[in-house]
């Protein structure tokens, strides 16, 4: 059976712990239909290697029933950075700069798909130093767009059932395995420690910053409060013309008054839906990390600098006082 055959080699290649198992099934208006194939009480732990091939005879009947299958690799120690969306030139230059992928992918003719496996460093960044290096190398080589690390991609052996593929004889492209090997990338976890060292750096400057901004009588206040409270601070001064600059204002401002990132995250994914007038199809967790990410990283820290004066008018703002007296203001990001 090739699709056994290939997780077999793909599998000891990627050496992950678990690996979830995602199928979709595209609709003829564009739609998708998606499922996890462990998922219990909202929770997904993915297969280990020989639970997921007990599952195999499953997964080839939802792939003749039209779905395409995915593959996330999830490990406790180790992170497995997907570079997606490469061309051949493109993964050329991936390992021409001495980029060594464990796992090469064709997902569909002409375009490739890339896993690099490395120990993770074991710091409290784990999480975002796994996000950055995704991003950064996908911008560079890949996927512009992708930005978690933790992500699926497409199962090796298994179909490409995308409409835009299908045949003339209605059969699919396969995906197929092009390369496998079980190693780490050298050239990824220098870079990640770089990274590290960049987040824990941050972190220095931000005590020190909370240092010299301490105001003991304030305390942060339930967060979906201070959310809609910035909101309408925000409404008085501006006309909102873009609602994710808004929620970056609003999580820039709830780290300044001593919100957690954890708080802050929670808020956006549970809020930001709230506030706009059409719903869409976006990912609200995702966002929320991306808002997250951005409050307080490095862009968060310039902007925290650049708007210091407004500080004590953001606490105004969250502890309810009169807020008509607060004078507007504009924050660039």
């Amino acid at each position: 059976m090739r699709e056994l055959e290939d997780f077999r080699k793909y599998a000891n290649a990627v050496n992950a712990d678990r690996y979830r198992v995602t199928c979709i099934r595209m609709e003829g208006d564009g739609g998708k239909k998606t499922f996890i194939l462990d998922k219990k009480g909202g929770m997904s732990r993915g297969f280990s290697p020989d639970e997921l091939e007990a599952h195999m005879p499953e997964m080839l009947r939802f792939q003749k029933r039209g779905e395409n299958i995915y593959y996330t690799p999830l490990s406790d120690d180790r992170h497995h950075i997907l570079i997606d969306d490469l061309t051949r030139d493109s993964l050329q230059r991936l390992q021409e700069d001495g980029f060594r992928p464990a796992v090469v992918l064709e997902s569909s003719p002409g375009n490739f798909q890339c896993l690099l496996t490395i120990p993770k460093l074991g710091t409290e960044h784990d999480r975002d130093v796994g996000n950055r290096i995704t991003e950064r190398l996908n911008r560079e080589y890949g996927d512009k767009k992708l930005c978690g690390c933790i992500h699926p991609h497409r199962a090796p052996g298994f179909e490409n059932r995308k409409p835009k593929h299908r045949r003339e004889d209605g059969g699919y492209p396969q995906v197929k395995l092009l390369f496998a090997e079980h190693r780490e990338c050298g050239k990824a976890l220098a870079l990640t420690r770089r990274i590290d060292r960049e987040y824990a750096e941050a972190a220095e400057k931000r005590l020190a910053e909370r240092r010299t901004f301490q105001m003991p009588n304030f305390r942060p206040g339930d967060p979906a409060a201070a959310y809609y409270a910035h909101l309408e601070n925000i409404r008085r001064h501006l006309t909102i013309e873009d609602y994710s600059r808004v929620d970056a204002m609003i999580a820039l401002r709830m780290r300044a008054n001593g919100h957690s990132r954890e708080a802050v995250e929670e808020t956006i994914r549970a809020c930001a839906p709230t506030i706009r007038e059409k719903q869409t199809g976006r990912n609200w967790q995702r966002y929320a990390e991306r808002t997250s990410d951005y409050a307080f990283g490095p862009a968060g820290d310039r902007d925290l600098m650049r708007n210091g004066r407004y500080r004590d008018l953001w606490r105004t703002v969250e502890s309810m006082e009169d807020r008509k007296l607060s004078p507007s203001f504009r924050m660039g990001r």
